[in-house]
């Protein structure tokens, strides 16, 4: 609380006039979400573990890429590019996702490969992340069995604003000299401009962003170009229409695996020329309409176009995959005690690709419903369902009904508890299905019986405020698997996707959060057990870590703020492809300063501080140390 006092002393029949400068400031308010329940709702009416990265948990990370701001939330982790929450996705060598993403509420998954593009949202233009743990399906339909993950873009600002971000950095020498791999120096840039402002009844937001990296590895750079546009009309105050555009191009090399253990970061002699060109645009438009108090109406519209060819030594794959989205969705008070939801979605696929068998169409159509009851004034109750129907051109048809129910019970002012079951499934993807191809020597080959994985998801846990300083959330939680896909290589290395018939994890999370210090001082702990088992081979699922842990620290003094964050992911007791490669557990610890001055803050970051060695997935040594220097400044 900053304020100051001023005396004025006003006359008898005199006009007195003062002015006051007002400071704009970020507060942390109570965590309102929008992804658990597709409409605003307290964080603490969740039957489900959501979590939220805050604007300021976003901007003490200072990073340029999405992943690694996610991979210090509780309960997640990554396997290369992949997300796993709470161990649900393991590794699918970019074929598919168990985490559906969203970008302002509307799925962005390409139709093709069907994985998550994190490189189609900037970090700046980031409000929040929210992230919901364990089966979605209920309201959002296939690839949402393991959670969900939306993005909240930022809003314009009430008058015209400039932000500019320079960013660039360095890659320190390798841990052991003989890695080496180049004496040239090895580095990174970012630029980042961003325009915002009002224009009558319309919000408009610009952005455009250029990442240049020469990589830490040999041929691990790349070349990105983002581009991005929201504009928001208030026709009146009931009638609301935002469109936003997402484009974004890539060139980037294509270091697959090492060359060998002994010079991890060298790629294959035959490989280093190769590279990968993308293009992909996102354009959604998202119009509300509050028909009365009652009731709103919301139509969701996306078109979603993703484009890549590889230019490799041993093949020059392409791919070009369309989705058209469109979804319905009534919100209605019904009484005092009903919240109710319900809509109807439907998206169409088009792919042509010579790496998935040539051209393919497939089609999704669903209806869903969510009825909140409040049954007394502490107690509130979730019931819903949808159903969907899925269609690809070789005549394969399924249809899937996923129910759920969940319970919040206020105990206190303080204390609630929460407990949920649903259902949850995943059609496979066109990569999954199709793909017949040799990359690096790892020969991938179709499979057209491919059947949909479901699954089961249920979790109990309690939420506790304690006093004004800090929060501890504890959930425990257990999932059942029905036809799990999963790559398996047969006995020549020759992998393909399959129904693992039958898997299970179950596990508990607990994550604290504490400010001390009048808030200067602010922390974050978190601790997820995992036992993922493959029931069918009675053994541990592959590529699923028994133990995850983050720890924060931040201090905030006048106009300097320091911080520290480690992330600890235990040693894989099971891979895919390479067994008998050796396995380490990942301990890294990343290092942040910043200063405002004025207008201006200055950012310093060591990210991998203790220049450890580790990988995600076989043979591919993940980023050494490196050091990155941030001015950012508005006008």
């Amino acid at each position: 609380k900053n304020f100051t006092e001023r005396d004025v002393f006003i006359r008898a029949g005199e006009r007195t006039v003062r002015n006051f400068q007002l400071k704009e400031t970020i507060l942390e308010t109570q965590n309102v979400i929008v992804t658990a329940s597709k409409r605003h709702q307290d964080i603490s009416d969740s039957p489900v573990s959501v979590g939220v990265l805050t604007p300021t948990q976003i901007q003490e990370k200072n990073e340029i890429d999405v992943e690694e701001i996610l991979q210090y939330a509780p309960g997640v982790n990554f396997m290369a590019s992949q997300i796993n929450i709470r161990g649900s996705s393991g590794y699918s060598h970019g074929a598919g996702t168990r985490v559906l993403f969203l970008i302002d509420g509307v799925p962005v998954l390409p139709g093709d490969s069907g994985d998550i593009k994190w490189d189609l949202v900037p970090p700046t233009q980031i409000a929040r992340i929210e992230i919901v743990k364990g089966a979605g399906s209920a309201l959002y339909g296939s690839s949402a069995i393991g959670g969900v993950i939306n993005i909240i873009t930022k809003e314009s600002s009430l008058k015209p604003v400039t932000n500019i971000r320079l960013s660039g950095g360095i890659y320190d020498n390798p841990a052991y000299p003989e890695w080496k791999w180049t004496d040239d120096v090895l580095y990174f840039t970012t630029t980042d401009i961003t325009h915002s402002r009002n224009i009558g009844k319309a919000n408009v937001v610009l952005s455009l962003s250029r990442n240049q990296s020469t990589g830490y590895r040999e041929n691990g750079d790349y070349s990105r170009w983002n581009a991005m546009g929201k504009i928001a009309y208030k026709f009146t105050p009931q009638n609301k229409l935002a469109v936003t555009t997402n484009w974004t191009k890539t060139t980037r090399g294509n270091s697959f695996m090492w060359q060998n253990p002994n010079d991890p970061l060298d790629a294959p002699p035959e490989t280093e020329d190769d590279h990968i060109n993308s293009h992909k645009i996102n354009i959604t438009a998202v119009y509300n309409h509050a028909l009365n108090a009652r009731c709103a109406l919301k139509v969701r519209s996306s078109y979603l176009r993703n484009y890549w060819q590889n230019f490799f030594h041993d093949n020059n794959d392409y791919s070009r995959a369309q989705k058209l989205g469109f979804e319905l969705q009534a919100d209605m008070l019904v009484g005092s005690r009903h919240a109710l939801t319900f809509g109807t979605e439907e998206v169409f696929d088009f792919v042509n690709s010579n790496m998935f068998d040539g051209r393919h169409e497939a089609y999704g159509i669903s209806v869903f419903a969510q009825d909140e009851i409040k049954l007394f004034k502490n107690i509130l109750t979730t019931l819903g369902a949808r159903y969907d129907i899925s269609h690809v051109d070789v005549g394969i048809d399924e249809n899937q009904l996923s129910p759920k129910v969940g319970l919040v019970w206020h105990a206190s002012s303080s204390t609630s508890l929460r407990a949920s079951t649903g259902k949850g499934f995943r059609a496979a993807s066109i990569a999954e299905r199709f793909t017949d191809v040799v990359i690096s020597g790892l020969r991938i080959i179709p499979n057209l019986y491919l059947k949909a994985e479901t699954a089961w998801s249920h979790e109990i846990g309690v939420s506790h405020k304690l006093r004004d300083w800090g929060v501890l959330d504890v959930a425990a939680f257990y999932s059942d698997y029905w036809d799990l896909i999963e790559p398996e290589p047969d006995e020549n290395g020759t992998v393909q996707f399959i129904n693992v018939t039958r898997a299970r994890i179950q596990g508990f999370e607990t994550s604290l959060q504490n400010s001390f210090w009048k808030q200067r001082i602010t922390t974050q702990l978190s601790y997820t057990y995992l036992d993922p088992k493959d029931i069918n081979l009675n053994k541990i699922l592959a590529y699923r870590p028994k133990h995850l842990a983050t720890a924060s620290i931040t201090l905030t003094y006048s106009f300097f703020k320091i911080g520290a964050d480690f992330r600890y992911v235990s040693r894989l007791a099971d891979v895919k492809v390479y067994p008998r490669d050796e396995r380490v557990a990942q301990k890294i610890i990343d290092l942040r300063m910043g200063i405002v001055l004025g207008r201006f803050k200055l950012a310093a970051d060591v990210d991998n501080f203790l220049n450890y060695n580790y990988t995600q997935v076989e043979r591919t040594l993940m980023p050494i140390r490196h050091y990155t220097l941030t001015l950012t400044t508005d006008f």
